[in-house]
């Protein structure tokens, strides 16, 4: 797009949450959007830099956060791409996405009053390709149309029956009578289908007339503000604010995308998973060795050393957590159920006072020059030995092994 084009375009980028599904890489004061998605880039910089190649200005981004925490976390780690600390705002977490939706228009309407607004999640894996732009401009260029401006919802084609089923669908007409929009790439949305049952899912793929909501949204600040002035705050949901639109559109694209939802799908979207070494991805600022592991994920903050031997098919977070080295083990099979231990964390924060496990046995941990601070915990993996060392000069040391030897 032409940069006169742009010069009303803005990037609101919706970044709170719990932090629940990546637990305990994510938390609530660190949820996923602030964790590393490959080792040059958190989930957050990796969004912004996408719709910037675009040439949205980086002046033009507002980021939406729920706390403290992560504030100051979007604070530092957007500085560098552009993004003015004035444009970090902070919310009520009670407001939800729908909110924070509206809230961003709210904000974004007192600096401009003809803002066009894209919104995004800020935890997304794309492969930001041509056909990704194109989509994303057309969502902007139908928007942007004076007589109605109409809401655009972007949607992506996806062929994998889990995703299918795991994410919400815009329905549409794909031999939509050619109009002005229709010549655009957007149609009308004829509805919605939520998380579909496999038999469900496989109808909407061999009938072609449907797409994967990916959360990007397009719309004028008038136009949303105006669906939001027709609803009751009480009433005020996602769904309720795209019926009421009086025009939504959907914008059909063709490109890479994951919702990044557990350990698992971390695991298979890094970049360098498709290298030797059996298919081992290494994140994080700390220092990783890998000897005899297979397809795992492993991820340490700075200051810690991982030495990993014989792991499979797992992931070995090292992070910490409220002032605590927090070590756990999950089969990535088994990545849905670390929600158990971030709501155990939620509700009254047990596993911080004592080591935890779930679907686990057979582990032995070990700890030498350590106190209380270190917690460590096991999630659908067996046979495991944990030693944690710290050294006169602060380094922890991690050593994770399913190899245990007889002299331990």
């Amino acid at each position: 797009m032409k940069s006169k084009q742009l010069e009303h375009v803005w990037l609101a980028v919706i970044a709170g949450g719990q932090g629940t599904r990546l637990f305990p890489l994510s938390h609530n004061a660190c949820p996923k959007q602030f964790c590393h998605l490959d080792n040059d880039n958190t989930f957050i910089q990796a969004t912004i830099k996408r719709f910037l190649k675009l040439g949205i200005k980086p002046n033009h981004v507002v980021v939406i956060t729920t706390n403290p925490n992560q504030t100051k976390l979007a604070t530092a780690q957007t500085a560098s791409i552009g993004v003015i600390s004035q444009n970090i705002y902070e919310i009520n977490p009670h407001f939800g996405y729908a909110g924070a939706m509206v809230k961003a228009a709210q904000f974004i309407k007192k600096i401009d009053g003809d803002a066009t607004i894209v919104n995004t999640p800020a935890d997304q894996f794309i492969v930001a390709d041509d056909n990704f732009r194109e989509t994303i401009i057309s969502a902007i260029d139908a928007s942007m149309r004076k007589n109605w401006r109409p809401a655009v919802i972007v949607g992506v084609k996806v062929s994998d029956l889990v995703t299918v089923k795991g994410c919400g669908h815009a329905l549409y007409d794909p031999n939509e009578e050619e109009n002005d929009m229709a010549e655009k790439a957007t149609y009308q949305v004829k509805g919605f289908v939520e998380k579909p049952n496999e038999e469900r899912a496989n109808q909407l793929m061999r009938d072609d007339n449907s797409a994967c909501n990916t959360g990007i949204n397009v719309w004028h600040a008038d136009t949303i503000l105006q669906a939001y002035n027709d609803l009751p705050d009480s009433e005020l949901s996602t769904d309720k604010l795209m019926q009421s639109f009086q025009e939504l559109r959907l914008a059909v694209g063709a490109f890479i995308w994951h919702d990044c939802g557990t350990l698992k799908s971390l695991y298979a979207v890094s970049d360098d998973v498709m290298t030797p070494n059996h298919k081992n991805v290494s994140l994080g600022k700390g220092k990783i060795d890998r000897t005899d592991c297979r397809r795992s994920l492993f991820y340490a903050i700075g200051g810690i050393k991982l030495h990993a031997t014989g792991i499979e098919d797992s992931a070995v977070i090292a992070t910490e957590i409220e002032d605590r080295i927090v070590i756990t083990i999950v089969k990535l099979s088994e990545s849905q159920r670390v929600r158990e231990l971030a709501e155990d964390y939620q509700t009254n924060k047990q596993f911080l006072t004592d080591d935890f496990s779930v679907g686990a046995r057979n582990n032995i941990i070990v700890r030498t020059n350590f106190s209380e601070e270190v917690r460590v915990g096991f999630v659908g993996v067996d046979d495991c030995i944990v030693y944690v060392h710290k050294s006169e000069d602060g380094i922890i040391d991690v050593a994770v092994s399913q190899q245990i030897v007889s002299s331990c």
